[in-house]
């Protein structure tokens, strides 16, 4: 019972935090959904007491709020420089490393934090969050799918995929 309160607090402060940005607002509401989502999600998988609950969220909202940042700045320069008809083998093979150290930043992202996570929850825990990180993006997927359905599908089903070789 004590772990729904904490839940619905999170939830409110998630849902006022989004409201402040300038984001439209559609946009702002499906991120408040899926990150209260999260945080239920992730709070019944890895079964969180309220002690480990207030300790474990401040941490993991930071590591998700540092991989968003570098995640979006390798989404931000791939849209902007991605042209390989335009480039010369030498700015391709550059460009190739820099999305290599960047993978290699992310998964090192993953491992600080998961070391300090473990100073917070017991081992198993911290162990079974990677999968149930696995399985909340699979759900969340399953979500996306059921409400584009080839009978509801905005997209003519092939979704807004846009293959960057075309």
């Amino acid at each position: 019972m004590k772990i729904q309160g904490w839940i619905m607090m999170c939830m409110l402060l998630i849902s006022g935090a989004a409201l402040g940005q300038n984001e439209p607002t559609r946009f702002q509401a499906a991120m408040a959904k899926m990150k209260a989502e999260r945080v239920s999600f992730l709070t019944d998988k890895l079964q969180l007491t309220v002690e480990e609950a207030e300790k474990f969220w401040p941490v993991y909202n930071e590591y998700l709020t540092k991989r968003e940042e570098m995640m979006w700045g390798k989404r931000q320069k791939m849209h902007r420089d991605f042209a390989p008809s335009q480039l010369s083998d030498e700015e391709m093979n550059k460009m190739l490393n820099d999305i290599l150290d960047q993978e290699v930043q992310l998964a090192q992202l993953k491992k600080d934090y998961f070391v300090r996570l473990k100073a917070i929850l017991p081992i198993r825990k911290v162990l079974t969050l990677h999968r149930v990180e696995q399985e909340f993006m699979n759900h969340m997927l399953n979500q996306i799918r059921e409400n584009r359905s080839p009978g509801n599908s905005r997209s003519g089903g092939r979704g807004n995929f846009k293959n960057p070789l075309d």
